[in-house]
């Protein structure tokens, strides 16, 4: 089946072709036909694997392990879903708000390289092979650093090159560690090495080079303290590029531990099976609580949810770090869910800068007049984020929490407590501004019978996206089903 190979060749083609046109809309058409294309694949191979398929793709005929396989199970399939909905959705939504935020000579380009790092993130989901991963990995780096760049603030260009220096050493980091478990096992396929690495658990070199690949995931993943790049970048890039890295690129590098840690290793990682597994759990405590604290005092409503993601990968890396099936099954659940609602946050700060070029929170009082949907999306989507019941935030959380009560990780369970009530200061920070504060700003003076929102493409995928919060937290069957399946 060539299903798996298309969801790489295809957007790295298009890209080609995107670079060498020379007009927005032949451009944006481009991505909206591929990123289409790429996602209706996907949904072919997630129903193929939740049939219990398990799809393969040798490269140019060569079987593995000599050769590099391609291989499609329930979890990449999945992911391979979330992933292309993120692109897809964030096509759709971004034409206006592109045309205005990125240089005309350069927008071309800037599509081009769009569709290289969803290409090298679609590789890196249907690649089994770890050192081949790390192709893709660099792909989809090199093109994010200069995505993040390319915004008309010049405090992109220094986020852009922290976000390079971060993710070089998170790289470097990755590829010592493979080359150290290539040394020890003589193949690069996972599956292969997961067969040989089980007589190598004590190994002190295969130890070493899973805490090489631990750290330069850690940095990937934005787990704090190592997620400053992730502030940064969110914060200083493009609306389009927050929207589609929120959810997309840190979900990838979760995918990626857990491939690499849960399917290589067997849950046998041995920082889970020693003290070190206290360092993990105290690193994701503080990124939960510092994350939410950071966002409390935000002043930018992107550097807000940028924190808030720090602190949501907190919860996700702390049920990991329980190495149980249950914690396993919420982590893949909140990846859904959360991507989901941060990818629409974005979106009610990109409906806000393109409205009034600004996403102070001082500048939101009295938005509920000048931007009533918005504002209504962004009150569903805030509950969605604390976990309120009859969203899908509040589903995730909840068998998350589940979880840390099995594994009796009480001041877990605490601190996540803590930190679901933490964001409901920060959300209720801004929901306050829209709703109940009328002093001068940019839109003072705007009733809600002159406000124009924004392009109906915008505000479509918004509510779109806010409704889908509700309707997977009413419905969540369909996802629990889907993840159930995963096996390990």
């Amino acid at each position: 089946m060539q299903l798996p190979i298309l969801q790489v060749i295809i957007p790295i083609i298009a890209s080609m072709f995107c670079f060498l046109t020379r007009k927005h809309k032949v451009s944006w058409f481009i991505s909206f036909v591929t990123t289409t294309a790429t996602f209706f694949i996907s949904l072919i191979l997630l129903m193929k694997t939740h049939r219990g398929e398990i799809i393969t793709y040798y490269l140019g005929d060569w079987a593995p392990p000599y050769g590099i396989e391609l291989k499609i199970d329930m979890l990449n399939s999945l992911t391979l879903i979330l992933v292309n909905l993120v692109a897809l959705i964030s096509i759709l939504y971004s034409f206006h708000i592109n045309e205005k935020e990125i240089s005309k000579n350069k927008i071309t380009g800037f599509y081009s390289l769009f569709l290289l790092c969803l290409s090298g993130l679609l590789g890196i989901l249907v690649t089994n092979d770890i050192f081949n991963l790390y192709v893709f990995l660099e792909i989809s780096s090199l093109s994010s650093y200069v995505l993040v760049s390319m915004g008309r603030n010049k405090k992109a260009l220094v986020a852009a090159f922290e976000y390079l220096i971060s993710g070089t050493i998170g790289a470097t980091f990755y590829l010592f560690g493979i080359g150290l478990l290539y040394s020890m096992t003589g193949t690069l396929n996972m599956s292969d090495m997961a067969e040989r690495i089980v007589l190598l658990y004590n190994n002190n070199i295969v130890k070493l080079g899973t805490l090489f690949i631990f750290v330069g995931l850690s940095i990937k993943m934005a787990l704090f303290p190592l997620s400053r790049w992730l502030v940064n970048s969110y914060s200083e890039a493009s609306n389009f590029v927050s929207i589609f890295f929120s959810g997309t690129v840190t979900k990838v590098m979760i995918y990626v531990f857990i491939r690499i840690f849960y399917t290589v290793f067997h849950q046998n990682f041995f920082l889970f099976k020693s003290p070190l597994n206290n360092v993990i759990v105290i690193l994701a405590l503080c990124a939960i609580v510092f994350g939410s604290a950071f966002a409390i005092t935000a002043k930018d409503i992107k550097r807000l949810f940028a924190h808030s993601s720090v602190s949501q990968i907190g919860y996700i890396i702390l049920v990991l770090s329980l190495n149980s099936k249950a914690g396993l099954f919420a982590a893949v659940f909140h990846i859904v869910n959360h991507s989901i609602i941060k990818t629409s946050l974005f979106m009610t700060a990109g409906c806000i800068s393109y409205r009034f070029n600004t996403t102070k929170i001082e500048s939101l009082s009295g938005l509920k007049k000048s931007m009533p949907y918005t504002t209504l999306a962004f009150t569903l989507l805030s509950l969605a984020l604390i976990g309120v019941p009859l969203t899908n935030g509040f589903v995730s959380k909840w068998y998350i929490m589940r979880a840390i009560i099995e594994s009796h990780s009480w001041i877990s369970l605490i601190v996540s407590t803590v930190g679901s009530f933490l964001a409901l200061i920060y959300t209720w920070k801004v929901v306050e501004k829209m709703y109940f504060e009328n002093d001068a700003s940019p839109h003072a003076g705007i009733t809600s019978s002159q406000a124009n929102e924004v392009p109906l493409p915008m505000l479509l995928c918004l509510l779109l996206m806010a409704a889908l919060t509700i309707v997977t937290g009413i419905y969540s069957n369909p996802i629990r089903l889907v993840v159930e399946k995963l096996a390990f």
